[in-house]
């Protein structure tokens, strides 16, 4: 299985990464693993020059774009800052932009696992979290087949502070 894995989180060590790491042990296949805060990363410019082949935004995303055309699974990690996932992650999904406009890419078929993290310790943005099946995933072509919400996750990387998602992350990467 070839995996391509984006991390959101601007924070090294945190949260988003141990989760990450519980889920890609549990992975067969390659894995391409990109850490956006330090990765080369541009915003869309809708020039719409991937219309007639690809991005002309020399960066990182164009590498892990073409890499999760070929992907079977794309683990998609994002902490929830003020209700919506980060500029980091935000700056990848727009990225989708090349591959819709251009007939000739596709990132149909392709199943998506969610894991996002929380400081709330309440189900209140839950229904974001949901709804990211639909746009920009679904919209896609994608399915996600999983997602793991972290809540209440305050502290960096402390498993403790992660058991409850661990062991959701340890169940859903057994049913790969």
């Amino acid at each position: 299985m070839k995996t391509v894995v984006i991390n959101g989180s601007p924070r090294k060590g945190g949260n988003c990464e141990t989760l990450i790491n519980e889920l890609i042990a549990e992975i067969d296949g390659e894995v391409s693993n990109y850490f956006l805060e330090e990765s080369n990363i541009n915003f869309c410019k809708a020039c719409l020059g991937c219309q007639k082949g690809d991005c002309v935004r020399d960066d990182d995303l164009n590498k892990a774009m073409d890499e999760l055309q070929e992907a079977d699974l794309l683990v998609f990690a994002t902490p929830i800052y003020y209700g919506q996932m980060t500029a980091q992650a935000k700056t990848f999904v727009d990225r989708f932009y090349q591959i819709s406009q251009n007939s000739d890419k596709s990132l149909e078929g392709t199943k998506v696992i969610v894991i996002a993290t929380q400081a709330n310790p309440t189900d209140a943005f839950q229904g974001y979290v949901d709804g990211l099946a639909g746009m920009p995933f679904g919209y896609m072509g994608m399915e996600v087949i999983g997602s793991v919400v972290a809540k209440g996750t305050t502290g960096k990387g402390d498993k403790e502070d992660l058991a409850d998602a661990i062991a959701e992350i340890k169940k859903i990467g057994e049913n790969l």
